[in-house]
């Protein structure tokens, strides 16, 4: 698994890995900006490829002091096809994310204890995609929840409009009910990333206070890594499978 907690400040929690040359001009540039870690994010398919890229960009020089951890997407047509992809992906991967939009799907990834992040719940929707009931789930279940700035920053005027309601919405449950949130930037090329500074005046857009703009991207991040390892063997609320001796 990953290495050893260090000290972080800032964390980028969704990085797009595609193969190792892109990764690493991500990365390198996520390092420029002013971060400490960050996370490459595989979709399910492709996560295999992640392994052997993985060791190659941590045994780089230029990366010893930014953390990398290892991510996948679920992209899940129902409940039932998310959570056989989280039983397969959770002993492997860092940090598992269940892309948002159908509201099944939320509904599952935001019920389950071995989901670390519901990301974009919004998506393809004119409503967040959760309500109060979706909520109270993810704070019981600890289930973050994704904002990724990059629906805001490459989006056009109408749309961006909707994002940022639908942002608000998110934060007046965050605020209400105590889920984690997520800021990230979601990026697939270096020109999709921000420094954390960025981030944050962004976030006041829809309402975000910088201290609660800071905590999405420094404690909470490193809080869902600390948690992450035990998460396979939560199975219901109160049961947890004992590690092998």
């Amino acid at each position: 698994m990953i290495p050893q907690r260090i000290l972080m400040k800032f964390f980028d929690f969704h990085i797009q890995g595609r193969d190792h040359d892109s990764s690493l001009r991500l990365l390198l540039e996520a390092s420029r900006l002013g971060y400490q870690g960050g996370v490459l994010v595989y979709p399910s398919e492709r996560y295999p490829d992640l392994k052997s890229d993985l060791e190659s960009l941590r045994e780089n020089p230029e990366l010893q002091d930014f953390e990398i951890a290892r991510g996948v997407m679920i992209n899940a047509s129902d409940p039932r096809d998310m959570r056989r992809s989280v039983n397969k992906f959770r002993k492997k991967a860092d940090v598992i994310y269940v892309s948002g939009g159908n509201l099944k799907v939320n509904r599952a990834a935001c019920e389950s204890r071995r989901v670390d992040v519901l990301s974009a719940p919004y998506t393809s929707r004119r409503d967040p995609g959760i309500n109060h009931v979706l909520a109270r789930e993810a704070a019981r279940n600890n289930v973050a929840v994704e904002l990724p700035l990059a629906d805001v920053i490459g989006s056009w005027l109408k749309v961006r409009a909707r994002v940022l309601e639908q942002f608000r919405e998110i934060l007046k449950l965050h605020r209400k009910f105590g889920f984690p949130l997520l800021l990230t930037s979601r990026a697939s090329s270096i020109y999709d990333l921000r420094t954390p500074g960025d981030i944050m005046n962004l976030a006041e857009c829809f309402g975000m206070e910088s201290s609660e703009a800071e905590e999405s991207l420094t404690s909470t991040p490193a809080s869902i890594l600390e948690d992450s390892g035990n998460r396979h063997l939560l199975i219901a609320e109160g049961v947890r499978l004992l590690p092998e001796s």
